[in-house]
C-alpha cells in the first residue's frame, strides 16, 4: 500500500472530517453555475489533525483522494480540461491506493501536564488553494464534497468542483460593480471562503470547549468518534490561533486580517499568520492592511505580555535565545518593546521561486507586508521550490524525488519555527544568499525566461 511520507517525530497523527450544517443555507454573491447559484454554502467539512492515541482495533491509513472516486476523477478532468481516458488509469490504478499516514476518527491525545498545570493543544486553521482538497496538504498540516439535503430531506454528496469565470453568469437584475472584471468571481470565492472558516471555527470551538455537549458537528463518514476526547478544554481556541493557507488561502489569510468578521461572528483571535506563496489578485487595490478590534487586541496583548515575560525571564538567566545568536542588547530591547506594542498578528510569507520572479505581484506583497511587518524580513523564498512545492502533489509516491522531498521538509521546518517562536534562529542555520536572477532561455511570448541563481532549497530573505 502506498503511502504518503511518516512525520519523523511528535505523537501519531489521528484524522477526522468534521461537518456542520448551515442552517438556512447562504447564498454569496450573484454569480450563478447551470442557472442556479454557484456559491451556495449548505455545509462546511474540514479535516482536523490532531495529536492521537492509536488503538489496536485502528488500521493507520486515511485515502488521499476523496470519495467517491468517481467524482474526484471529474474533478481533475474538469480542472485540467483533459480527456478523463487519460486520467482514469492514474485514479483508479494508482490514486486510489495512496493513504495518508493517519489514524481514522482516533481520538484525540489528552495534552501534557506541566507540574501541576493543564496545557492546551493549540489550534491552526489552514485554508487550501483554488485546486486544493481537505486531504491535499497532509505532508504540511497534519475536489470538496460537502452534503446536501435532496427532495425528501436525506443527505446526499453534493460535489463542488472548480469553476471557471467562463463557466458563470451573472444575475441580470444585479451584476456584479465590472463584469469586464475576469476576477470578480475569486472576489465573492473569497467571502465564500471566508464564511467557511468563520463557521467551521465557531463550530469546533463548541466542541473544544463544552465536549460532547453543545456542539453542532457530525463525522462525515457516520463512523464512530470518541467525541469524549476533545474537550472541554484541550484545544486552545480562545486565544494565540494561526491562521494559514496556501495561494488563494493565503489570499483568504489577508481578506481575514484585514476585514471585519461576517455577521454573527467574532473576530478570530489569531496571534501569528503563515502565508505560504499567496495569490494576491483577488484582494483590493491598495491594500490590505492590518484591522484590529477589542476582542483581536485582547488576544495579541495576552500573547505579547507572556512574550515580554519570556523574554524578560530569559534575559534575567542569562539564556537568551537571541543573545546566544548574536544579537546585540540594543537590538533584543527593541525587540521587546515592539513585541508589547504589536497591535495586530505576526506575519510570515514562505514563496516559491515563479512567485517572486512574477515582478508586479511580488512587488505589491512587498508593499502588503510592510503594513504589517514595517522591519521587514518577514518574506522568504525557497529556490526552486514551486507553487505546488507546497501541497502533497510532488511527494506522492513514484512521483518524489530527493529534490521535492527537501524542499518539503524546508518549508515545515520553516514553518514549524515560525508557529513556535524560533524561525530567526533557524533561518541562521540555513544557507541564504542575496536575490540574484539570470537568463536561462526565451518563453513562447519572446520575453527572457528567468531563473534565481542558487542551489535548490537555499533560502532568500526579502
Amino acid at each position: 500500500m502506498p503511502f504518503l511520507d511518516e512525520p519523523k517525530d511528535g505523537h501519531p497523527v489521528g484524522a477526522t472530517t468534521f461537518a456542520v450544517r448551515v442552517s438556512p443555507s447562504k447564498v454569496i454573491g450573484n454569480a450563478r453555475l447551470n442557472n442556479e447559484p454557484a456559491l451556495h454554502l449548505e455545509e462546511v467539512a474540514f479535516t482536523a489533525y490532531y495529536p492521537a492515541v492509536p488503538a489496536a482495533t485502528r488500521r493507520k491509513g486515511m485515502p488521499w483522494l476523496l470519495r467517491p472516486l468517481n467524482e474526484s476523477l471529474r474533478g481533475f478532468v474538469h480542472f485540467g480540461r483533459v480527456s478523463s481516458w487519460l486520467i482514469w488509469p492514474l485514479i483508479y490504478c494508482f490514486g486510489a491506493f495512496i493513504k495518508v499516514p493517519v489514524y481514522a476518527n482516533a481520538p484525540l491525545l489528552r495534552p501534557p501536564k506541566l507540574e501541576t498545570k493543564q496545557t492546551q493543544w493549540p489550534l491552526v486553521l489552514f485554508s487550501h488553494g483554488l485546486g486544493g482538497s481537505r486531504t491535499a496538504y497532509s505532508q504540511i498540516w497534519h475536489v470538496c464534497i460537502p452534503r446536501s439535503q435532496d427532495e425528501t430531506g436525506r443527505l446526499v454528496p453534493r460535489p463542488k468542483r472548480y469553476i471557471r469565470e467562463n463557466d458563470i453568469s451573472w444575475e441580470p437584475e444585479d451584476p456584479p460593480n465590472d463584469q469586464a472584471q475576469p476576477l470578480s468571481l475569486r472576489t465573492e470565492q473569497l467571502a465564500f471562503r471566508t464564511h467557511e472558516i468563520y463557521i467551521a471555527y465557531k463550530a469546533f470551538t463548541e466542541l473544544a470547549n463544552s465536549g460532547n455537549e453543545g456542539h453542532s458537528l457530525e463525522n462525515v463518514d457516520n463512523s464512530p468518534v470518541s467525541w469524549e476526547s476533545w474537550g472541554p478544554g484541550y484545544v486552545n481556541c480562545n486565544s494565540d490561533v494561526t491562521l494559514a493557507g496556501h495561494s488563494f488561502g493565503g489570499c483568504t489569510v489577508f481578506s481575514i486580517l484585514s476585514t471585519e468578521p461576517p455577521p454573527g461572528h467574532q473576530q478570530l483571535p489569531v496571534t501569528k499568520a503563515l502565508v505560504l506563496d499567496p495569490w494576491l489578485e483577488p484582494l483590493p487595490t491598495p491594500g490590505p492592511s492590518p484591522y484590529s478590534s477589542a476582542n483581536l487586541a485582547t488576544a495579541i496583548e495576552s500573547v505579547n505580555s507572556a512574550s515580554a515575560s519570556a523574554l524578560h525571564q530569559d534575559n534575567h538567566d542569562g539564556h537568551d535565545s537571541d543573545a546566544a545568536h548574536g544579537v546585540p542588547p540594543s537590538e533584543l530591547h527593541q525587540k521587546g518593546e515592539f513585541e508589547q506594542t504589536r497591535s495586530h498578528p505576526r506575519i510570515l510569507v514562505i514563496n516559491s521561486e515563479r512567485f517572486t520572479l512574477w515582478k508586479d505581484h511580488f512587488s505589491r506583497l512587498q508593499a502588503v507586508i510592510k503594513e504589517w511587518e514595517p522591519r521587514g524580513d518577514n518574506i522568504l523564498t525557497i529556490i526552486r521550490a514551486e507553487h505546488q512545492s507546497f501541497s502533497d502533489f510532488p511527494v506522492l509516491p513514484l512521483l518524489r524525488n530527493k529534490t521535492s522531498r527537501m524542499i518539503m521538509r524546508m518549508i515545515s521546518t520553516l514553518s514549524i519555527s515560525f508557529l513556535d517562536g524560533t524561525i530567526d534562529h533557524t533561518v541562521g542555520t540555513l544557507k541564504t544568499r542575496e536575490m540574484e536572477t539570470k537568463v536561462i532561455g526565451t518563453k513562447p511570448d519572446g520575453s527572457p525566461k528567468r531563473q534565481l541563481v542558487g542551489e535548490a532549497g537555499d533560502i532568500i530573505i526579502h
